[in-house]
């Protein structure tokens, strides 16, 4: 009687250890910004595996990928791109590769009614959608999306995490709105180094003065800076910003020129780096919104 039973035993364990070794294995996610890797280990959990191939404190205008990261891509099954022409380098990114994975450009999936179109006249569209919460709460439902056709089995954890995750961004938005509504509506000018905070001053009422466009790498004229010297005396603005990618020269002549705080520095570009207080998206955000505010409204 032992030995059947004992063959049943073995039968049974040998099965088990059959189901382990065939489930699916992590979803293999290579992501372009470090808010879309935090993001992807949000809302993937354990059924994804996440590769930032932009580390934190690192400029994502002026990224050249090594070739570690095209080694990266080409075993990735999801790209993650912020879109809206941030990543120039990423269709040879993606072709040197030779990846069959999908690549999404999350920011050119928003849709037009939460994603700002570009600068007038200047055919450029603003790549930092981040700094609206209202965009990273559909980003988050992007994300879920495309890990749902990846792993169709995990979708339902995907949901789960994707609304707890929200949940702290809807927090996070009405903190932010209090605390900015402290800030007088005149007082809502940020001169910061470059035009990174378009959505965030769209979604709270300020004016955007930025030193460059767009991108860090983008050059400002001696007249644009004459111009902003001009401006920051008439309105008599408080404060200017550097921000943590971007060369902080320029922002500090503006600063010698015209005798106004220089406020704390700003994230501008993804989240800080181990030890700056700004290591997540909650922190980042809230780090930015409190330099605004206790900048601009000091007297």
């Amino acid at each position: 009687m032992r030995m059947p039973r004992l063959l049943a035993a073995l039968g049974l364990a040998a099965a088990a250890c059959g189901a382990q070794g065939a489930q699916t294995p992590p979803l293999r996610v290579v992501t372009l910004t470090t808010v879309l890797s935090e993001i992807a280990r949000e809302v993937g959990g354990s059924h994804v595996s996440v590769v930032g191939l932009v580390q934190p404190g690192v400029d994502p205008h002026t990224f050249n990928p090594s070739p570690a990261d095209i080694r990266a891509v080409a075993d990735a099954e999801v790209v993650l791109a912020s879109g809206l022409s941030l990543e120039a380098y990423l269709d040879r990114l993606v072709a040197g590769s030779g990846s069959s994975g999908r690549v999404v450009a999350v920011g050119d999936a928003l849709p037009e009614a939460v994603a700002m179109a570009g600068v007038p006249g200047a055919g450029e569209r603003d790549p930092h959608w981040w700094h609206s919460l209202d965009c990273m709460l559909i980003a988050t439902d992007i994300v879920r999306a495309e890990f749902a056709k990846a792993r169709p089995a995990a979708a339902a954890d995907f949901s789960a995490n994707a609304e707890a995750y929200q949940a702290r961004l809807r927090g996070l938005k009405a903190w932010a709105a209090a605390e900015i509504g402290r800030l007088p509506p005149n007082r809502r000018h940020l001169v910061t180094s470059h035009d990174a905070f378009g959505y965030f001053a769209r979604d709270y009422g300020f004016e955007v003065h930025a030193i460059s466009g767009l991108s860090t790498d983008s050059e400002a004229d001696a007249r644009h800076l004459a111009g902003l010297i001009d401006l920051i005396r008439r309105e008599r603005i408080p404060a200017v910003f550097a921000e943590d990618s971007a060369n902080p020269r320029l922002v500090e002549n503006l600063v010698r020129e015209t005798g106004v705080r220089l406020g704390a520095t700003l994230y501008a570009d993804g989240l800080g780096p181990p030890g700056s207080g700004a290591e997540t998206y909650d922190s980042m955000y809230r780090h930015n919104v409190r330099a605004i505010v206790d900048a601009l409204s000091a007297r």
